[in-house]
């Protein structure tokens, strides 16, 4: 098999996606709006730099009517929107917009010489050329003698951090190929083109970078020789997934969607779900109303002053004491909370924010006496009924006495 920095991000993604595709080989029936969108410009981009070698620059207008035309031309069916709230021609508005931005911002194009177009790459991974990785360069330029550019195009709406580039491993591959063609170049730039807003990143790699990821793809790539299991990771690129269709996760879901109202209703999982979700909801509603019987309880027995309820069947112990309510790490009121306990590093020992572990840690005085006063004054007072149910003994025999 030969490697590709998508066949081992595809792996990482989702293993059972990556079965789908590189193992059983099944064509992919739907193709994402973005990337039929980004395709679309980055082929009109090609062609522009195409143009540029061969002497005939094109002019702005010339740029987006070619881009017009490939959209027109290979538009299908099978092309999915996701996002209800984007329609096909907004995408398509969206491509030019990137490369009116980009035409703007690096005409006439001369801030490099370009080497190669969708430049294909191959190089083995390993010493022994056991792995192979290959790859496509959307263009390779050299701004001087001894320097080489390696650009990449971007038109998703995702805005990454410069650490997230400095760690983005694909165009480290393409530096990998580029340092075995021309082992002479003193120094290599890989550059990101955000085009949906106009940003250039650029990162370099030192040498022990790139062998740290050397040996860590030959160790994925030895994971993914010897594996045989292929789970599926959900999440929210899902969305985005081709695949849907005979996903574990998702088949049943388009095989019943397919179903006449009488058969769907019958269909054997259908009945299983609405069943177990009319049971969650009776439970949650009782839960509900024991914490309301629970409350109910403790103020009957305050007010009689005792700590102990009885009926012929059951005992109640119950108990009131003073608790402390604390935001959850989603309420604003926590950004303060949050700070102090990263500051004091107690942020895993309360389960990122749980509020409940926070209350225990100040009952039990776990902590300093100092970090306990800090944290208290985030907290408002709760009282908290604390009830145990009992069987009373013998309760069968009582109950029958009092029948006689």
């Amino acid at each position: 098999m030969i490697y590709s920095y998508s066949l081992l991000a595809t792996y990482r993604q989702c293993p059972q996606k990556f079965k789908f595709i590189y193992i059983d080989r099944i064509p992919s029936p739907t193709e994402g709006i973005e990337s039929f969108m980004g395709s679309r410009v980055h082929e009109a981009l090609e062609k522009l730099y195409l143009n540029l070698r061969h002497a005939k620059p094109m002019t702005p207008s010339e740029l987006l009517a070619y881009y017009d035309r490939l959209w027109d031309e290979k538009w299908h069916d099978g092309v999915q929107v996701v996002r209800e709230e984007m329609a096909p021609d907004e995408y398509r508005a969206l491509g030019v917009q990137c490369l009116e931005r980009y035409d703007r911002h690096y005409r006439p194009f001369d801030q490099s010489h370009t080497l190669g177009l969708e430049y294909p790459v191959k190089f083995s991974i390993d010493m022994e050329g056991r792995y192979t990785m290959r790859g496509y360069i959307d263009r390779l330029s050299q701004p001087k003698e001894g320097v080489v550019w390696i650009h990449d195009y971007k038109t998703r709406g995702f805005f990454p951090t410069q650490q997230e580039i400095d760690t983005d491993t694909q165009l480290a591959y393409y530096q990998m190929a580029v340092m075995r063609l021309w082992p002479q170049t003193e120094q290599i730039v890989l550059i990101w083109h955000y085009l949906i807003y106009d940003y250039e990143f650029r990162s370099v790699r030192n040498a022990e970078t790139l062998e740290a990821l050397r040996v860590e793809t030959i160790a994925l790539i030895q994971e993914i020789e010897s594996t045989t299991v292929y789970p599926t990771h959900q999440s929210p690129l899902c969305k985005w997934c081709d695949y849907q269709r005979i996903c574990p996760l998702f088949r049943h879901q388009y095989e019943t969607a397919a179903l006449a109202e009488p058969a769907y209703h019958a269909e054997e999982g259908v009945v299983l779900v609405e069943r177990l979700g009319h049971l969650l909801e009776a439970e949650a509603q009782n839960k509900r109303e024991i914490e309301q019987v629970k409350n109910a309880l403790g103020d009957y027995a305050e007010k009689k002053g005792v700590e102990s309820l009885y009926s012929r069947r059951y005992q109640v112990r119950v108990r009131r004491y003073a608790s402390l309510k604390f935001p959850w790490k989603n309420e604003p009121a926590s950004a303060g909370l949050v700070t102090l306990l990263k500051a004091e590093d107690k942020w895993n020992e309360v389960s990122m924010l749980d509020g409940f572990a926070l209350d225990k840690i100040v009952q039990n005085k776990t902590w300093e006496p100092p970090l306990l006063e800090k944290v208290r004054a985030f907290g408002q007072p709760a009282p908290t009924v604390w009830v145990k149910l009992s069987p009373r003994s013998h309760a069968k025999k009582e109950e029958a006495k009092i029948h006689e």
